[in-house]
């Protein structure tokens, strides 16, 4: 073979050789115009999956019950969720239904109050908490004067005040004295004299 022949048969290949080993390199790296597409639906995907999980250990479901029977009947109904902000301040939503009836010479009277309640509840030292609300009770209001006509309108209630809470990361139950700041004579919980509310509830 002659020498000129040679160095070409030579040149190629070692040009083959390295568009071989170009390749190959090639293939194992990633293609930054079409791989990194899956990547950053990882990584935007794992941010919004941790912040739903992060909400939802934040929440807090409870509220209160209470029931008496007899010639007055009176069952209350009030669930509450609440978002803990941080360490110690919790608040949130909640709906309030009361069925009250009562028998007077013979006749039954029967009314239902219902409306819906924001709070919050910051946490003091040792189970001890401060608590707010505010209600908005939709009541029936009987006119004393013919043709005695029933009337429903809105009205609001604030009780404040102090409560103590006692249970653990499950959950627990809670006792507070409210003050109602409007104690309007439509509320449910007005008495005429002091509006001082005594609450037991649960909170997990």
């Amino acid at each position: 073979m002659k020498p000129l022949l040679v160095r070409y048969f030579i040149g190629f290949l070692l040009s083959s050789c390295f568009y071989c080993n170009y390749a190959i390199a090639q293939s194992d790296t990633l293609d930054p115009y079409v791989q990194p597409k899956n990547e950053k639906e990882e990584k935007s995907s794992k941010p919004s999956n941790l912040i739903k999980e992060d909400f939802a250990k934040k929440l807090h479901y409870g509220g209160s019950f209470g029931a008496f029977f007899g010639q007055q009947t009176y069952v209350e109904l009030a669930p509450k969720v609440g978002y803990q902000v941080n360490e110690r301040l919790i608040a949130g939503l909640g709906l309030n239904y009361i069925y009250f009836s009562v028998r007077d010479y013979g006749q039954k009277f029967v009314t239902h109050i219902y409306g819906p309640t924001v709070f919050a509840q910051y946490a003091l030292i040792s189970g001890l908490f401060a608590y707010g609300e505010y209600n908005a009770y939709n009541v029936a209001v009987y006119n004393p004067l013919p043709p005695y006509a029933q009337e429903r309108l809105w009205i609001g209630s604030a009780p404040v005040g102090l409560g103590y809470y006692s249970g653990g990361q499950i959950g627990g139950v809670y006792l507070s004295i409210l003050y109602d700041l409007i104690n309007d004579p439509n509320s449910p919980y007005y008495n005429g004299g002091m509006p001082i509310l005594l609450r037991v509830g649960f909170l997990f």
